[in-house]
């Protein structure tokens, strides 16, 4: 099983990250990609040494939000354990209004796995696609997306404020 954690708008809290890195570690062991769904990109960079120290050799990925100044893309489509996924920040699909733009731009896309922040809330829409939100780091939430024989499932993982 291939387990990818899934985090959003880390907003400059490196510290919440690493404790929040350190509560999923506890909990759910060894993660094999981790991937970044923006306003945080720079602050996802600035641990990686920390989450390589754990995990070595787990593929790392990002797409950057309304609130990131780098040059990561601002849309991303990746395939794990033969699963294609389709990674976005969220607002260029105005997700804090409607889901349709970004249901639509997986389908486009042909993935079966949609993942997107910006809004803080946590959500999964179990349907197919599978559209998953972690919520936000900064609320010590996170997402792990774990993929089996070609098939997705997702959690969220909710820690409360520390």
């Amino acid at each position: 099983m291939l387990r990818a954690l899934v985090l959003s708008d880390i907003h400059g809290d490196d510290t919440g990250l690493r404790w929040l890195l350190e509560q999923v570690w506890k909990d759910v062991g060894p993660i094999d990609a981790y991937l970044c769904l923006g306003d945080g990109v720079r602050d996802f960079e600035r641990v990686e040494s920390f989450i390589r120290r754990r995990d070595e050799h787990a593929l790392m990925y990002a797409v950057k939000g309304n609130n990131d100044w780098c040059d990561a893309p601002t849309r991303r489509i990746i395939e794990l354990g033969g699963v294609r996924i389709f990674m976005t920040h969220g607002h260029e699909q105005r997700v804090k209004s409607t889901m349709l733009y970004l249901r639509d731009a997986v389908r486009e896309a042909n993935c079966a796995v949609g993942l997107y922040g910006h809004t803080h809330c946590p959500d999964i829409e179990m349907n197919v696609p599978l559209i998953v939100n972690p919520g936000a780091v900064g609320r010590d939430r996170c997402a792990l997306l774990e993929i089996e024989k070609g098939k997705a499932r997702a959690k969220l993982l909710d820690y409360g404020f520390h």
